[in-house]
């Protein structure tokens, strides 16, 4: 549903501009993302613990990489309060607006390979700026395991038996670990935005923190309708990104790994 000025908490309200209008964007699937128009602000909501909980991980990462060499929304604030719609909890993230449209939607309109391969080659450039950054001390887990591991443990406990024998598998067939870099964790194109004829940002950073670079990697050069990049356009990626390409079974591991809760 369209979020109301009305609905707007009023610790959130002081964030904002005395006068504003609200615009709803088309992305937007776990938390609900509106436009302060004019103002050049984005609210997003989150209800219920799991996605609060995210959202409060995406308010720690903006404010931890504030002054990375990325281009990121700056976190204006963080309000957290029982939810409004029967769940347990809801959050409210205010933080600066980019300019750009995600990156899918500017590939679907490329007229022809060439241009595909030239919006893949600066996606790695960006994927090579973020895991080449340190990992801040407020992103560190708790836990001290790889990031691979803890994946792996998830996927072994998941529901569906599909899923544990693809991690049975990768045990077994396991190539060597990467050490952990920064990750941003859910780097597919559509968090990605491009305005004229370069990357100007990179949005949704609820799962970012130590983890394998190459789950990043699969990610981005991953399709929503399953059907494999035009080859050149895989290659400008990982020109871009100064990497040699993944094997066939950890991409498929990781692709699999994205949809396990």
């Amino acid at each position: 549903m369209p979020l109301h000025a009305d609905a707007i908490p009023p610790a959130v309200r002081e964030w904002l501009p005395d006068e504003f209008s609200l615009t709803e964007p088309r992305q937007g699937q776990s938390a609900q993302l509106t436009f302060v128009d004019d103002a050049q602000l984005v609210i997003k909501r989150a209800c219920g613990p799991v996605y609060a909980t995210w959202l409060a991980q995406e308010h720690r990462a903006l404010v931890a990489l504030a002054d990375a060499d990325l281009p990121i929304p700056r976190a204006i604030g963080l309000h957290t309060q029982p939810g409004t719609d029967g769940s347990d909890c809801e959050a409210w993230l205010v933080m600066t607006r980019l300019p750009g449209t995600p990156l899918g939607e500017v590939v679907a309109r490329a007229e022809n390979t060439e241009a595909r391969a030239d919006w893949y080659r600066r996606l790695g450039v960006i994927a090579a700026r973020i895991h080449t950054l340190s990992v801040p001390s407020e992103l560190v887990p708790d836990d001290p395991r790889p990031w691979l591991e803890r994946v792996l443990e998830r996927a072994r406990n998941a529901p569906g038996n599909w899923v544990q024998k693809l991690a049975a598998r990768f045990d077994r067939e396991r190539q060597p670990d990467m050490p952990d870099t920064l990750i941003h964790g859910d780097f597919t194109i559509d968090n990605v935005l491009a305005d004229g004829d370069a990357v100007t940002g990179v949005v949704d950073w609820g799962g970012a923190g130590p983890g394998d670079p190459r789950y990043d990697v699969t990610l981005a050069l991953s399709r929503r309708d399953e059907q494999p990049l035009e080859p050149k356009v895989a290659a400008a990626f990982l020109e871009g990104y100064r990497s040699h390409a993944l094997s066939r079974e950890l991409r498929a591991f990781f692709e699999h790994s994205y949809t396990v809760p």
